[in-house]
């Protein structure tokens, strides 16, 4: 079950690669974000700036090292897409290929 939307930033992120890592004292650690997480409006590439705020939904999982993956990630006040938890019926683990 995802965790409650909480504010943050991008702390590193690297398009070549489609993740980054995001924080928030909301979280108890970094959390791994991968590109198909960042909501956009449609045709946009979905990319982040370290420092940048966002709004993100998290879970706990073990992810390339990180104890926490983001679900959902848009930028503050961005109507592009839906804010964290409006979707009931998305499903991002069939978009992802999770590292187990």
């Amino acid at each position: 079950m995802d965790e409650q939307p909480v504010e943050g930033v991008v702390r590193a992120w690297d398009d070549e690669q489609g993740w980054g890592v995001l924080a928030s004292p909301g979280v108890p650690g970094e959390v791994w974000a991968h590109f198909s997480a960042v909501l956009t409006g449609p045709g946009e590439f979905a990319s982040l700036s370290p420092g940048e705020p966002v709004v993100f939904r998290w879970e706990r999982a073990d992810q390339d090292g990180y104890a926490y993956r983001a679900t959902e990630v848009r930028r503050p006040g961005d109507p592009s897409g839906p804010p964290p938890g409006d979707d009931p019926g998305a499903d991002i683990d069939a978009r992802i290929e999770w590292d187990e």
